[in-house]
């Protein structure tokens, strides 16, 4: 089993997923996979994300490392947002959280990550777009 994890570690696999939901928990699944990835975290269990107390907007996110620290994170959504795809066009709602994620990401209690889900994904996939 551990060598099925060293492999993970290794690779880039997270960093190629694109978010193209803008469900929230997706994006903070991403976001988290591609912080302890850059932070060459070597992950036994992968984070799995799921709804706090059947609420939609709290997040919290629980795996293992190799040598067995546990991993947290945790996301709350922000507001929803409109936006406009064109000119004279129609604002379209954007869900809770997709824009506005903060999170928190700890390795064995300790803070690795504290800020928003998107910046991650955005400076993975090279900036904004």
């Amino acid at each position: 089993m551990a060598g099925v994890a060293t492999a993970m570690t290794g690779c880039s696999q997270v960093d190629s997923l694109k978010q193209v939901s803008g469900v929230p928990i997706n994006t903070l699944q991403i976001a988290v996979g591609t912080v302890l990835v850059n932070n060459k975290v070597p992950i036994l269990v992968a984070p799995n994300c799921l709804e706090v107390d059947n609420d939609s907007t709290k997040f919290e996110c629980k795996g293992k490392t190799t040598t067995g620290e546990e991993i947290v994170a945790t996301g709350t959504a922000g507001a929803s947002n409109n936006f406009t795809l064109s000119p004279g066009g129609t604002p379209t709602p954007v869900p809770n959280g997709t824009l506005q994620l903060p999170m928190v990401v700890k390795v064995g209690g300790k803070v690795i990550y504290e800020g928003q889900a998107q910046a991650v994904i955005d400076m993975s996939q090279g900036g904004a777009k």
